[in-house]
């Protein structure tokens, strides 16, 4: 279980870093002055599991890259899709809980204080109980601050909020995982060998990830939808 903290200062650092939001890049939302990122793509699901964003790629006929949008993906080419859907509904906007808990493995070697981790999460849930503590602030967005241990990160113990953290780093910020309440991926910068970590790890769908790569439908310039497609 995590503790709450009034000390917004500590993640200052993160909000001064970031791209202005309204520039919607990958920037924006992971904070530069890492050695490298990685774009961790959230799972599409069906009766049988978790699908991948490469098999709904192949299913429609589409490019897959490291800057592709979900949308773009999951609308088929002409010639392509006439098999049924392999996922069901929509990409969740968090990674699921058994896959944070993969994610928080791979980093404990990269920190040498898996013991203080800072965790941010987003005050718009109805989950999060209401509170008058001291908030991180950005444009757009606001969170609460807590701290604890790389093993609580998937269950955070904040009253019936089960969400893993917007933002995740150590207390001397060797890394940090980031996502927003309206993407379809999580992002962490680190160093190096942080990321290749994450990239060969079987279980997590990943990606290398630029800080200039955008987060529209628009930003995806391999895969560009028409404007009949984007009404589908």
């Amino acid at each position: 279980m995590v503790t709450p903290s009034d000390d917004v200062s500590v993640a200052q650092w993160l909000v001064n870093r970031l791209f202005p939001f309204e520039n919607y890049l990958a920037g924006s939302v992971v904070p530069p002055g890492y050695e490298a990122y990685a774009r961790i793509l959230h799972p599409a699901q069906s009766t049988s599991g978790y699908v991948s964003w490469a098999e709904i790629a192949a299913w429609a006929g589409r490019i897959y890259h490291p800057a592709m949008q979900f949308e773009s993906i999951a609308t088929p080419v002409q010639g392509s899709g006439a098999d049924p859907k392999p996922w069901d509904g929509q990409v969740p906007y968090h990674l699921p809980l058994s896959h944070v808990d993969t994610l928080a493995h791979i980093l404990r070697p990269f920190t040498t204080t898996p013991e203080k981790i800072w965790y941010l999460v987003w005050d718009g849930y109805g989950s999060v109980p209401s509170t008058s503590r001291p908030h991180v602030q950005r444009p757009h967005r606001n969170y609460l601050l807590y701290y604890g241990g790389t093993d609580d990160v998937g269950d955070l113990g904040i009253g019936e909020h089960r969400e893993p953290p917007e933002y995740w780093f150590p207390n001397e910020k060797s890394w940090c995982v980031a996502t927003d309440v309206d993407l379809y991926w999580t992002y962490v910068g680190g160093s190096q060998a942080c990321i290749d970590a994450i990239l060969i790890n079987s279980e997590l769908e990943s990606v290398p990830a630029e800080l200039s790569h955008g987060l529209t439908v628009d930003s995806d310039t391999l895969n560009r939808l028409s404007p009949d497609e984007k009404k589908q």
